[in-house]
């Protein structure tokens, strides 16, 4: 059997176990919650004898549909829209249970796009239409795609499973960063969707960025670009860090093509993208990748294979305001790869390119701060955030800055043991890649292989699933799997 035609989400411990759980769920914030309103008609479920049952106690919670005194958990449970007697629902589903719940159209369409979020749905083309493809990673391709429910614009990542199951510790790698992405609510943290599988791809719905990435914003905004624009793009920037940090997230591959314009015509809603390296901290300094990043962006504790924390963001957002406000990288010696990783790794930072530019106190101070090798003197976001930078701004100071900006790319030479991003994704570019081997790759099979790619999704929105409606008659093949539901209904104690 093709390896592929297996569900990467199948060992998932929401679906091999029980679905339903005693007691209620623990959690250390409330990232997203959804309670059934009073004016609305109760979610409900059946009972044994297929009568309807209302359930105004069930609300969600994060990734738990919490009752009185029971919660399930579900996270990559599979999700599908069902119908019985002319009634709308959806069902649940893991190895050996499912749960249905029906309601009015709307309430239930409420209740299936908050779940959507934490499932795993089928028939991705029966739902969206490929526009056309707008970035490509080593192992994901980023596509614009079309809602056809309501014609909303998103954005689609798409994993090749053979891919994946190929890259080593890839199936974890995947999971990890989805379940990242499903704590994640913030203006200026790029948001999951929904989640979509089938034999062959996993596909992530997911924000539609149309202003292009930080460097070619601002090389396209001569006019606009100046020390005040800086000074604002950093504090959404560290606002974002801050939030990401009080969740435990660590990003861990910052840099301008991971930082996305949501518009083309606001040059302050950036937005992170791509958390494909980044990790959950923990005391024991124990990742899935201990050794990832960027050269050149990466905190030289990484590099240096140390304990590391929170800050390593830090280090990274430093790097990037001093690119901002010099047009240059922060390091002494970069003719080359090699010189690169080095003065990465020592911390060899020139701070004198700071003086021979139009640039204010306030702001050379913080990006020394962002920037100091000693992680006990790094401010965490937090700090950062109070600067006086920020806090007190002397507008006469906001000058027009340079904008000879050029990236320092890492050739593939100098990889190393370092875990590299599969991205940027947004662009077509590549870490760890000169520009010289990118274009020789586009003009090449690259470029052949992404056209057959593209093509072959085209096709297969055409003529996939074609006829299918994914809102089917209630499956009544179902006879081997529990119907946990009808169990709660005699089991008191759980209502």
């Amino acid at each position: 059997m093709n390896q592929t035609s297996f569900s990467i989400f199948e060992q998932n411990y929401s679906r091999m176990n029980s679905i339903w759980h005693e007691g209620q769920p623990t959690y250390e914030q409330i990232e997203n919650q959804l309670q059934q309103q009073q004016l609305e008609k109760a979610i409900q479920i059946k009972d044994e004898f297929n009568k309807f049952i209302d359930r105004p106690q069930y609300k969600l919670v994060n990734q738990f549909l919490v009752s009185t005194n029971c919660f399930l958990n579900m996270n990559n449970l599979r999700l599908k829209t069902i119908t019985h007697n002319n009634i709308k629902g959806i069902q649940l589903s893991g190895k050996n249970e499912c749960l249905q719940l029906f309601g009015e159209k709307k309430v239930i369409q409420k209740w299936k796009t908050y779940i959507a979020k934490y499932t795993i749905q089928r028939h991705f083309q029966k739902h969206y239409k490929i526009l056309k493809l707008i970035g490509q990673g080593s192992y994901a391709k980023v596509f614009k795609i079309q809602r056809k429910q309501d014609q909303s614009i998103f954005a689609v990542k798409i994993f090749k499973k053979v891919n994946v199951l190929e890259k080593e510790k890839g199936v974890e790698s995947l999971l990890l960063e989805i379940d990242i992405m499903r704590k994640l609510k913030y203006e200026n943290v790029i948001q999951l969707h929904e989640v979509f599988e089938d034999a062959e791809k996993v596909y992530l719905i997911i924000d539609y960025l149309q202003g292009g990435d930080l460097l070619n914003k601002i090389l396209n905004k001569l006019e606009d670009y100046n020390e005040h624009i800086v000074q604002n793009l950093m504090f959404n920037l560290l606002s974002s860090l801050k939030y990401l940090h009080s969740k435990n997230i660590i990003h861990r591959d910052l840099k301008p093509e991971n930082l996305i314009f949501r518009t083309k015509c606001n040059m302050i809603d950036i937005v992170i993208a791509d958390f494909g390296l980044s990790d959950i901290y923990n005391e024991h300094d124990i990742y899935l990748f201990q050794r990832c990043g960027t050269v050149g962006y990466v905190a030289p504790e990484v590099l240096k294979d140390q304990t590391y924390n929170h800050k390593v963001d830090i280090f990274s957002a430093g790097v990037i305001l001093f690119i901002l406000l010099t047009g240059e990288m922060p390091f002494i010696n970069y003719a080359n790869s090699e010189e690169l990783v080095v003065s990465n790794y020592q911390c060899q930072i020139d701070f004198d390119k700071l003086n021979h530019k139009n640039i204010s106190a306030q702001a050379q101070n913080l990006v020394k701060l962002l920037l100091e090798v000693n992680i006990c003197q790094r401010p965490s976001a937090e700090d950062a955030l109070l600067h006086e930078w920020f806090t007190n701004p002397k507008t006469e100071t906001f000058c027009n800055l340079p904008v000879n900006i050029v990236p320092f790319m890492v050739t593939r030479k100098n990889q190393d043991d370092i875990i590299k991003s599969s991205t940027p994704l947004w662009n077509q570019n590549e870490s760890f890649q000169d520009s010289s081997f990118l274009q020789s790759k586009n003009q090449n099979e690259g470029l052949q292989n992404e056209t057959r790619y593209f093509d072959d999704l085209i096709k297969s929105q055409l003529d996939y699933f074609e006829n299918m409606d994914d809102s089917i008659e209630e499956d009544q093949t179902l006879s081997n799997m529990v119907p946990r539901y009808h169990m709660l209904v005699r089991q008191r104690s759980y209502d």
